[in-house]
């Protein structure tokens, strides 16, 4: 985007509106704070900054509590509504303690407010990023503002990785009325910073612990490949960790975003009616009510004579059933913004090939070795009859939505047995206050045959942790689904301002 367009216009006025420089070196000299009182006067708008608009702070010493507020106000001096946009321009902020440098904006006349405060979005190199967007402000109204940026003392927790952290930048206000964004694009507008987790990472696996970090502002990078649909690997975002800005509102639900898909869209976890909801599910049933038998950790399976006939996938299972109901219940109008492409992978792969029987030998599947021995999970669908998809006809699925794989978990931040999450809880397991959803609910991964009895990966929120059990055991049920590359939205992915999809334009 243009300079020149990164400011309010009204009619053929272009009037700069910069609100607050501010930059902060943790660590370092003195703060100051201009306390003049600052107008931006015009026949159509009206901007005053109270008490001043520079902030500059130094030697602010690892005791002391960083506290910036500044007040301002917007007047509309024009005969029509308007909408604008808070911005921060060419954002660095490079702190690293979890969950300390955040801010908040409040609004006492009808203007853009937060209940709680967030993160403030990390950027290593210069970024613009908006804080909010498309506000309206009517006819003659005045809107009053306070913006608080906070870093609180916190004796318990290390936070001497903040020392030499830097955040500048300028806050300023730009024109609110463009349209409504591909989903995918704000994704990308919205966190800037990249990042990659590997099982190799300097000598170490990241996914051998729990990832809690916060990562507000943040896409880490991967890969997906289907067998018999890609040719190629596709690279792939996803979120990780503790992110608070990947939030969706779809069909009268709140979701929250998983990762981006092989063929562009993005797929999104059931969170419930509400952002700040502790049940986060659509209710509790057995993945299948039999578990006599390796064919039952099929979505849809067949005749269990071999590794081959359970994947004909000629029956559906208990679990996909009583979520295609819940579908055909709750989002049916909504299926054309609905990727039918998207795959969920029900991984019968074996842990050693050939090991597969329908007697009383125990064996593992695939992902028994890739999440608990080798803590390496992966996106990838190795056999196109696990490759559920509504297009796929060798695993085919009467509507587009199934569930989170146990390799997505543990992308997400979440590992195998005996690693235990601590709060704050990666994104999956939380609600807008931090607490866990749902106490143990499906994913979509086989496990092992042991013991006469067949098992599935689950999430325990009682452990904070992948488990498996029997899949004839009621557990809670917490659908995936794919948003279509084609949707648009308004938002910006936080709890209170989360993307919304626009339906009347988007998948036109």
């Amino acid at each position: 985007m243009n300079k020149e367009k990164k400011y309010i216009i009204f009619g053929i006025v272009m009037i700069v509106v910069l609100l607050i420089g501010f930059t902060y070196a943790f660590y370092q000299s003195e703060m100051n704070s201009n306390k003049s009182k600052v107008t931006i006067d015009t026949d159509d708008m009206r901007i005053i900054f109270t008490n001043g608009d520079a902030i500059e702070a130094s030697d602010v010493y690892a005791e002391d509590n960083l506290d910036i507020v500044k007040t301002f106000s917007v007047e509309n001096k024009t005969k029509n509504e308007y909408k604008y946009n808070i911005v921060i321009e060419d954002l660095i902020n490079t702190f690293k303690t979890t969950g300390y440098l955040q801010y908040k904006i409040t609004s006492t006349d009808g203007g853009y407010n937060m209940t709680s405060f967030e993160d403030v979005p990390k950027s290593s190199k210069a970024q613009d990023i908006a804080l909010a967007y498309s506000i309206s402000i009517a006819e003659g109204a005045i809107q009053n503002y306070t913006i608080t940026i906070q870093y609180p003392n916190d004796a318990n927790i290390d936070q001497s990785d903040d020392m030499g952290a830097t955040l500048s930048g300028k806050l300023y206000i730009s024109e609110g009325t463009e349209g409504p964004k591909l989903l995918t694009e704000a994704i990308l507008r919205d966190n800037p910073t990249r990042s990659t987790r590997s099982n190799n990472n300097n000598g170490t696996n990241d996914f051998s612990t729990p990832f809690t970090e916060t990562t507000t502002g943040t896409l880490f990078t991967s890969t997906e490949s289907i067998t018999g649909i890609t040719s190629t690997p596709v690279n792939v975002y996803y979120y990780s960790g503790n992110t608070t800005n990947n939030w969706v509102k779809f069909g009268g639900f709140y979701w929250r975003i998983i990762r981006t898909n092989h063929d562009g869209s993005i797929r999104l976890l059931y969170v419930g009616t509400s952002h700040d909801t502790t049940t986060g599910n659509i209710g509790k049933i057995a993945f299948n009510t039999s578990g006599n038998s390796p064919k039952y950790v099929g979505y849809k399976y067949g005749e269990d004579t071999s590794l081959n006939t359970i994947r004909n996938n000629t029956t559906d299972s208990t679990i996909k059933t009583y979520i295609d109901t819940w579908y055909q219940n709750n989002l049916t109008n909504y299926t054309k913004y609905l990727s039918t492409s998207a795959v969920y992978c029900n991984d019968r792969s074996e842990e050693t090939e050939g090991s597969y029987t329908t007697s009383s030998t125990d064996f593992g599947f695939a992902s028994y070795k890739r999440l608990y021995t080798d803590k390496t999970p992966t996106y990838n669908c190795s056999d196109i009859r696990d490759a559920f998809s509504v297009e796929n006809t060798s695993a085919k699925l009467d509507y587009p939505i199934a569930l989170m794989t146990a390799d997505e978990i543990a992308f997400a931040g979440g590992t195998a047995w005996y690693a235990n999450m601590s709060t704050p809880y990666a994104w999956f397991i939380s609600n807008s206050s931090g607490t866990q959803v749902s106490r143990y609910w499906w994913s979509l991964s086989p496990i092992d045959w042991i013991y006469g009895r067949t098992s599935e990966w689950y999430w325990n929120s009682v452990g904070a942790r992948l488990s498996n059990n029997n899949v004839s055991n009621a557990f809670a049920v917490r659908p995936a689904i794919s948003l279509s590359s084609c949707v648009k939205v308004t938002g910006r992915g936080t709890a209170d301002d989360p993307y919304v999809v626009d339906y009347e334009n988007s998948c036109k």
